[in-house]
């Protein structure tokens, strides 16, 4: 896609293009496919599109964030500034419906441009959010937006480049949703107890950008909630004060409650699958689905 990239936009795009990352929804979107009979050259190109249009959502939420570090390396917005990141952001969007129109789908492209609104969206509502009290369907509604709404999209453009069923489609569409909320679930809980680095950030990032997930919800109502709203309000709160707000979390059993309904999601995605072919492929998306929430196969 670089070839017809602006000379300034070269370098960015592909540092954030090869940067890492789990590559995860152009494996769903290639599993999904799978299961029917793909065109080779439109699989391999939709699944370029789904990393493509993933990567320029992360640089724009990364200029909203102003973060200055993503899976260990400095993001595009602290390496090139604000201009340079926005017009890469811009840059390979637009390159993701370049090939959608080459693909000439109608299907694949109104999937796309669905979750492309709702990744702004979603980034809309969250930073509206950020310190303040969210309702727990407000989180799950951003969440569907900004973090679902690209896995359900990776499924049903599998699907339909197969030629699947309609049915089968709508049954990989609820299964994308659905394990793109157990995900972010999975990566809110990461944020308290995981190893910096793990998912692409330290530990406490969300609390220091304000960001009130679903495990903050939980422990606002239960825990030391003068503490939370405290590392919340602060947009430099000092290593104490973060140390102690993650303490107060843990201290609840809002973990606990967020991995529980991180499982009845996975459950809900692997109840889904049984509407589709029995095949590797299918195995592979319910190993997906485990692997989110640390089940076993």
């Amino acid at each position: 896609m670089a070839g017809n990239a602006p000379a300034d936009l070269v370098e960015p795009a592909f540092e954030a293009l090869t940067s890492g990352g789990k590559r995860l929804r152009p494996l769903l979107l290639v599993l999904s496919a799978r299961m029917g009979q793909p065109v080779r050259e439109d699989l391999l190109g939709a699944a370029i599109v789904i990393e493509v249009l993933h990567t320029a959502s992360l640089i724009h939420d990364d200029i909203v964030d102003r973060a200055e570090s993503r899976r260990g390396a400095p993001t595009t917005i602290a390496r090139y500034g604000r201009e340079i990141a926005a017009a890469t952001g811009d840059y390979l969007f637009a390159e993701a419906f370049s090939e959608l129109a080459r693909i000439g789908d109608p299907r694949l492209v109104r999937a796309f441009a669905e979750a492309s609104v709702g990744l702004a969206a979603g980034e809309l509502e969250q930073y509206r959010a950020n310190g303040a009290t969210v309702e727990v369907e407000a989180y799950l509604e951003h969440t569907r937006k900004k973090t679902a709404g690209l896995f359900k999209a990776a499924c049903v453009a599998g699907g339909t480049l197969g030629g699947l069923s309609l049915v089968q489609i709508d049954a990989l569409a609820s299964y994308g949703q659905a394990l793109g909320i157990a995900f972010q679930m999975s990566d809110d809980i990461m944020d308290l107890v995981g190893k910096p680095g793990l998912m692409g950030k330290g530990i406490g990032t969300d609390l220091v950008e304000g960001t009130v997930t679903l495990p903050v919800i939980f422990a606002l109502s239960e825990g030391d909630s003068g503490t939370i709203r405290r590392v919340l309000a602060d947009p430099s709160p000092t290593p104490e004060l973060l140390e102690a707000g993650i303490e107060a979390v843990l201290a609840t059993d809002a973990v606990a409650r967020t991995e529980e309904w991180a499982r009845g999601e996975i459950d809900a995605a692997l109840e889904d699958l049984g509407l589709l072919p029995d095949s590797q492929e299918r195995e592979f998306l319910e190993s997906v689905a485990s692997e989110v929430v640390g089940r076993d196969a």
